[in-house]
């Protein structure tokens, strides 16, 4: 196993540890179970969820009686569940970042023109420009959830928090990222034709209440069943 997909399992263990007594408990367990079933059937989801409240019952007891040696295995069984579902395939790495994405530095404040101070296009054969934000997760998270304001009242607008689970918003939301990320560098309508021409029509399908990929869902969670793929037949030729 990648040694970077170790340490990264490492470091989800401890977060979830360090939070398994607090109010970010059940965010984790629904994102940990979702994790160690591999997303295969919701019958297996359900029986991490079941074992994850036990391991996390087990890590109160341990904090109230002072036993953190107990809280110290607690997070090594975790991290062994962790490794064993990394160990399946490079996929499962994906659906770990994608949970729990890599820690990053905090860019530079942006002004309230809502793009860097300074902006430099790459020369013709150079190396291409350092992205902003280090990716979608970033983008989404330090600009777009914070420049976008809209009543999210399920009637004129609404979204999902967990909008990574939506293959659409994710392809729609990551074609958003790099164009910002491409037109970020023409300091004089850049901007204008990102909003116009990108943020507007993405967002007008993401965030319809009705018709939009968050339709089953509601700003205050990730529905239980969310809308399905089209149905397809397999195509023969005659």
């Amino acid at each position: 196993m990648d040694s970077k997909a170790s340490e990264h399992a490492q470091r989800v263990a401890a977060r979830v540890t360090a939070d398994a007594d607090g109010d970010a408990w059940q965010e984790h367990q629904w994102a940990v179970a979702r994790f160690l079933s591999g997303s295969r059937t919701a019958v297996e989801e359900e029986r991490w969820r079941k074992q994850l409240n036990e391991w996390r019952e087990r890590i109160v007891a341990s904090l109230a009686a002072d036993a953190y040696a107990e809280v110290a295995e607690s997070q090594d069984l975790l991290l062994s569940w962790l490794l064993a579902e990394l160990g399946r395939g490079d996929g499962a790495l994906g659906s770990l970042l994608a949970l729990y994405p890599l820690p990053r530095p905090d860019p530079e404040p942006l002004p309230v023109s809502g793009t860097p101070a300074q902006t430099q296009t790459p020369e013709a054969g150079g190396e291409a420009a350092e992205f902003y934000f280090a990716d979608v997760f970033a983008f989404v998270t330090d600009y777009l959830a914070v420049m976008i304001r809209r009543p999210l009242d399920g009637t004129s607008a609404t979204w999902c928090p967990h909008w990574w689970e939506h293959p659409e918003a994710g392809a729609r939301l990551s074609a958003l990222w790099l164009a910002w990320e491409h037109l970020r560098h023409d300091p004089a309508l850049g901007m204008t034709t990102w909003w116009i021409h990108h943020a507007d029509p993405h967002l007008k399908v993401l965030m319809d209440p009705r018709q939009g990929p968050f339709a089953a869902c509601s700003p205050e969670g990730h529905a239980r069943e969310p809308l399905g793929p089209l149905p397809v037949e397999p195509y023969e030729p005659t």
